[in-house]
């Protein structure tokens, strides 16, 4: 692996402590630095356990056979192709999602339903939409593999 890897690992961990130092300051943004910690610390450490694990003698063999299974994953052609699709209906099922839920805020707020917790409601369900256009990508990316 590159040096770049072990020192984008250490980074990401640094940034990861200075936010839960951060958190003990008693500031509104304490459930937000947590996150942010947990956010950067764990890819930090496995960065650096890659880093590690990958630049020692033993594993130098295997190293050498995942990048060139990772090379011939990218110029697969059948893959690509896969991604492709995989991302398109990711995204038009991210379309239909979009719809529904301007939907469904109109409705609620012609209700009278949102009021000062609209913005939590609208956080949570961003996040509902971002985890929800991952799994979608994933989940399809697999069925077309198995498809094809």
């Amino acid at each position: 692996m590159k040096k770049r890897d072990l020192w984008t690992g250490i980074i990401m961990i640094a940034l990861g402590l200075a936010c839960l130092a951060a958190s003990f300051l008693n500031t509104p943004l304490d459930s937000l630095l947590c996150g942010m910690f947990g956010a950067l610390t764990a890819p930090g450490i496995v960065l650096v356990y890659k880093y590690a694990k990958y630049n020692s003698p033993k594993h130098a063999a295997q190293y050498r056979e995942r990048l060139e299974q990772e090379q011939i994953d990218l110029r697969d052609e059948r893959k690509e192709m896969l991604r492709n699709k995989s991302g398109r209906l990711a995204y038009l099922l991210g379309l239909l999602a979009g719809a529904a839920s301007m939907t469904v805020f109109s409705v609620l707020g012609k209700l009278g339903a949102i009021n000062e917790d609209t913005s939590r409601l609208l956080i949570l369900f961003l996040t509902g939409y971002l985890l929800f256009q991952l799994l979608a990508g994933w989940v399809l990316y697999r069925l077309l593999e198995k498809k094809y």
